[in-house]
């Protein structure tokens, strides 16, 4: 590898190469959007790797496949900086994408009766509820008789129960739970999955020991993006996932002025009060947190870039 390969890697100072070269322990940064957060992340993975990391025990969560994209790209380059061409070759084994998308992966990994299942996006979900509304009792939900209404009333009242992780016997009688149970046993019929069933079956599955055991024994480095749109569903998830109750140090990421995804149970507080603190290491020294800076990084040219002050919890 040439000097000039490492010339290209932007030169981070302060709490942010910190962020990057801290090792042993859960690590929380809150900046906001164009303070340039993805590029500790990348520079941090880039350099576990470097330390000898293997791909494979890295997973990095992200709210949109755009974002991974583009994560996955700034990895690349930071790695390839750092290790050589041969770098592109590992980054195959490592997980960049979606809280859903590796939830489908672990389901069809370690939970046979998943093999079969298909993921349904959106979309494609919105047309099978069209197809089956009359099956599924769905008129009354609209009183005007009107099908995408209803159909839509529907999905986010079943985005409520499986984002905040709430169990059947929870939801009261009525009409609601009835189309509920008729709902889930269809997507069973068919083999489908939606996102938020997904999420709601891996967290159900790591809760069994032999799964979770298997899941966490290679798992050792969790990033999680825009951490303040995690809902109750995807924490618990992250928390099965993490020290102590599983095998990962955790990087979350997030704006603590923001959370665009509220109304599916995520909240600004996710990221204020982290909540992966064990009776063990509940005080705040636990933790090391970058948040609004002076400067996070200043490129070779000397130009710098809106920034990140860093604090510690104390």
């Amino acid at each position: 590898m040439t000097a000039g390969a490492t010339d290209r890697i932007p030169v981070l100072e302060g709490e942010a190469a910190a962020a990057v070269a801290h090792r042993g322990g859960h690590v929380q940064i809150i900046a906001a959007a164009g303070s340039g957060k993805t590029e500790v992340v990348s520079q941090r993975v880039a350099s576990l790797l470097k330390d000898g990391e293997q791909p494979e025990s890295i997973v990095a969560f992200t709210f949109t496949e755009k974002a991974a994209e583009e994560l996955k790209e700034r990895i690349r380059e930071r790695s390839v900086a750092l290790l050589g061409p041969s770098a592109t070759d590992k980054l195959g084994h490592l997980y960049v994408g979606t809280i859903h998308g590796y939830c489908f992966r672990l389901l069809q990994t370690y939970v046979p009766r998943f093999e079969t299942y298909t993921p349904l996006d959106p979309n494609q979900l919105t047309n099978l509820l069209y197809r089956e509304a009359n099956r599924l009792g769905l008129r009354q939900f609209d009183q005007r008789n009107r099908v995408f209404s209803r159909i839509e009333l529907f999905q986010q009242s079943v985005d409520v129960v499986e984002n905040e992780y709430m169990a059947l016997d929870a939801i009261p009688d009525g009409a609601f739970k009835d189309a509920l149970v008729k709902y889930y046993a269809m997507l069973h019929n068919y083999r489908f999955m939606s996102f938020g069933t997904q999420i709601v079956e891996a967290v159900r599955a790591l809760e069994i020991p032999l799964v979770h055991a298997a899941v966490t024994a290679g798992l050792k480095h969790l990033i999680v993006d825009e951490y303040q749109d995690v809902n109750p569903a995807q924490e618990r998830l992250i928390e099965l996932l993490a020290k102590p109750q599983g095998s990962a140090d955790v990087v979350v990421v997030g704006d603590d002025d923001q959370a665009i995804y509220q109304w599916r149970g995520s909240h600004v507080a996710n990221i204020v009060a982290l909540r992966l603190a064990t009776p063990t290491c509940r005080s705040s020294s636990c933790w090391r947190t970058v948040g609004r800076a002076r400067t996070l990084w200043r490129s070779p040219t000397g130009s710098r870039r809106p920034s990140l002050d860093a604090s510690r919890r104390r």
